[in-house]
């Protein structure tokens, strides 16, 4: 029985999670739409902390009834903390990332074992440490035939001819050459000197300088701006001959699954998920980091024998088939759920758990908080309506920073018409605009 509910979790109530992103424009939200579906055992919501901020400063304190809150950002989520089962999760760690969190939490979520094994040594107990891996859609993301891939690349202006080398990432994400981009740029042109028929795809928005600095430099490329609807992505992958992960810093990728799934043989350097998924010469290589000489030498081996990229492309599906199934990762979020709830009873009360739940007293000596039972929706219609619309602004902004006009504008315009005459949401869209228009100029 969690504190956060009057009502019992048991085999006929599923878990109910609030799951908490940047923004669910970009993919990491992704992963709980896949979790939720089909899944009897998990229900909840998903939303931004902008969309949440913004929803108690105009309403007031929120009474949401929830088992679980999931925060998928590093930053601390005040109004809650200490009065929910709290999943904090942690991806990578950079010069950027803020840390405070994984000590509020009752436990911590990683993708892949490099990251688990540095929670480790950083005194979190393995008690409150879990491992849930991200999944692909292996119906999305599939092999194409041929005339799917012939017309895919006349699309994006390839030839049939061309050797075509794959990247993805946002420009945001950047940050300290965290996505090796020196590396990625020196290869392409050692692969370039190599053979001549070289291009590449680059899936990311904010891509469009060195798009331009590639095409200086006599290298065909073709880059995909941001895309609102994600599973759009999939069929530019099938254009692509083999894909490179050129990164120092990684929790995922989540695009090597992806292209893995696809049936490309895969470049990566030892980061996240790569060091668990790919064995080297049997389904993909694994380079030292900034080994550019590298990435183009085995490029070019694989273009020069066919057979090996389709053995290696092969093999990578059959990976992801075998261990990369959204099933999986929905059984291990559930133990992980499960584990937090306990954690959270186990630490947060002194004395029995007999009696009333609102009598029982918390560590920090103040009364534990109870939410009231849960209803239908976990917020008003009028507060369903408001957040909804301050997600697209949220995603507004987020696009907007990466200098995306085009998809900026079209998630602008779908927060106004969710609350047209809300002048709350038109002073948002402006203020939005404003500060990028100001900034950018």
């Amino acid at each position: 029985m969690t504190s956060a509910s009057k009502e019992p979790l048991n085999e006929f109530r599923p878990i109910r999670v609030l799951f908490i992103v940047d923004s669910i424009y970009w993919v990491i939200s992704n992963f709980f739409h896949q979790i939720q579906k089909g899944n009897s055992k998990l229900e909840g919501r998903i939303c931004s902390y902008f969309a949440l901020r913004k929803t108690i400063k105009r309403f007031g304190g929120l009474t949401p009834t929830f088992d679980v809150m999931h925060i998928l950002r590093q930053n601390p989520i005040k109004p809650f903390e200490g009065n929910y089962p709290i999943v904090s999760t942690l991806h990578h760690v950079d010069s950027g990332s803020k840390l405070s969190l994984l000590n509020q939490s009752d436990t911590v979520m990683t993708v892949s074992t490099e990251w688990y094994n540095y929670l480790i040594t950083m005194g979190i107990p393995s008690h409150k440490l879990g491992i849930v891996p991200f999944g692909v859609d292996s119906q999305v993301f599939h092999p194409p035939n041929a005339e799917e891939r012939r017309l895919i690349r006349r699309s994006l202006n390839l030839s049939e001819e061309a050797f075509v080398i794959g990247f993805s990432a946002r420009r945001l994400s950047d940050s300290d050459n965290r996505k090796g981009i020196r590396c990625f740029v020196q290869a392409l042109k050692l692969a370039n000197q190599q053979f001549p028929n070289v291009a590449t795809v680059i899936i990311g928005p904010g891509w469009q300088h060195l798009a331009r600095e590639l095409q200086m430099e006599g290298i065909t490329c073709s880059l995909i701006p941001y895309q609102i609807d994600h599973e759009q992505i999939a069929k530019f992958y099938r254009a692509m001959d083999v894909f490179w992960v050129t990164a120092k810093i990684e929790g995922g990728p989540v695009p090597l699954l992806e292209a893995m799934a696809s049936g490309i043989p895969c470049i990566s350097t030892p980061v996240g998920i790569a060091l668990d998924l790919i064995k080297n010469d049997q389904n993909g290589f694994m380079v030292p980091f900034d080994s550019p000489e590298k990435f183009a030498a085995l490029s070019c081996q694989l273009e020069a024998n066919k057979d090996l990229g389709n053995r290696l492309g092969m093999e990578a599906r059959n990976t992801i088939l075998r261990e990369r199934t959204w099933s999986q990762s929905q059984q291990k979020l559930l133990e992980l759920y499960e584990l937090t709830i306990k954690n959270f009873e186990s630490d947060s009360f002194q004395g029995t758990t007999q009696g009333p739940k609102d009598q029982r007293t918390k560590k920090n000596g103040k009364p534990s908080q109870v939410i009231p039972p849960a209803k239908p929706d976990l917020f008003s219609p009028t507060i369903e309506k408001w957040m909804a619309a301050c997600e697209h602004l949220n995603g507004l902004r987020m696009v907007l920073e990466m200098g995306e006009w085009w998809a900026s504008i079209q998630i602008g315009f779908r927060a106004l018409r969710i609350a047209p005459f809300d002048h709350y949401v038109w002073l948002e869209f402006f203020k939005i605009l404003k500060k990028q228009l100001k900034k950018k100029a």
